[in-house]
């Protein structure tokens, strides 16, 4: 989105900055002031986004049911890497290919978590809840039932937590499943385990859970037993595109021949006259004989 901006002719890092802000809301006020600051850089710029879905770039149009706060696609980008050796083989081969980088992925994945993840969290959800702890220190916690906290931040914001329905107005708590800097303000006021709050789906046993499941091999093609069903056949492949102009055939009558004869007149043949000697049947450029002077022949 930010390249399409760019080709719509608003550059700069001011306008970088204020989309970026944009997206990574979390809540639709938050994403109106980010919208009204892009108003105040550029009213063109502020139109040009009017005709873009917000559901579909930023996060406080997200639903919270996915657990994930991804907003870039690196997963496809990552896929797409490690395939780069198979995009050029023909089809079954690059299928055959990727079939079987899939199986070794599965298998490294599940030694992995088996032999080497100890406790309850995932190791990189580990960090991220680390990394949020460490702007703990920036909020002020005020209890209002053990269950029911308000924080307020040195920033200016001020926050609602719900620990029984694991909610935070901020909505970074829902988006990601992991307790947000809010969350966990009010989780250490309790005195309680920041990770009995991540959502189950970064545990080390729903992760070896879905990677239980493994592909299985295949025998190569002499081995395979024949079936009852047709082969598929291959594609059908039309005539190759005419450039140019399309020719438009004229609807003929009946009886009508189908060359007609032309009725424009005919190039007239004129004789060409050498300017040199005066003489008919070629030109100057060819001519051997001497200038001839009208006015001195009389």
């Amino acid at each position: 989105m930010h390249n399409n901006l760019k080709t719509a002719g608003f550059r700069g890092q001011s306008f970088k900055n204020v989309m970026w802000q944009a997206a990574c809301s979390t809540t639709v006020g938050e994403f109106n002031l980010r919208m009204n600051e892009m108003k105040s850089l550029s009213e063109g710029a502020w139109e040009w986004f009017q005709n873009k879905t917000p559901n579909q770039w930023s996060k406080a149009f997200f639903s919270d049911k996915s657990k994930c706060d991804m907003l870039l696609n690196n997963v496809c980008e990552s896929f797409n890497s490690n395939i780069l050796a198979a995009r050029d083989k023909s089809i079954i081969t690059m299928l055959e290919w990727i079939r079987e980088y899939l199986v070794k992925r599965l298998v490294k994945n599940r030694d992995s978590a088996n032999t080497r993840w100890k406790g309850k969290l995932c190791p990189r959800i580990n960090k991220v809840l680390e990394r949020n702890m460490e702007k703990v220190s920036d909020c002020i916690p005020i209890k209002s039932i053990d269950i029911h906290y308000q924080i307020r931040c040195f920033d200016g914001g001020q926050y609602t937590i719900d620990l029984r329905n694991f909610t935070c107005t901020c909505r970074a708590w829902q988006f990601s499943g992991i307790p947000c800097t809010h969350a966990l303000c009010a989780i250490l006021g309790e005195s309680l385990d920041p990770k009995d709050f991540v959502h189950e789906y970064y545990s080390v046993d729903m992760y070896k859970e879905s990677y239980r499941y493994p592909i299985y091999g295949i025998s190569y093609e002499a081995l395979w037993g024949e079936t009852l069903y047709i082969p598929p056949l291959p594609p059908k492949f039309g005539s190759k595109p005419v450039r140019g102009r399309k020719v438009v055939k004229i609807r003929r009558e009946d009886g009508e021949s189908e060359r007609k004869k032309k009725t424009g007149l005919k190039r007239q043949q004129t004789t060409v006259t050498c300017k040199i000697c005066g003489s008919k049947g070629h030109n100057s450029s060819t001519c051997c004989g001497q200038r001839v002077f009208p006015f001195l022949s009389n």
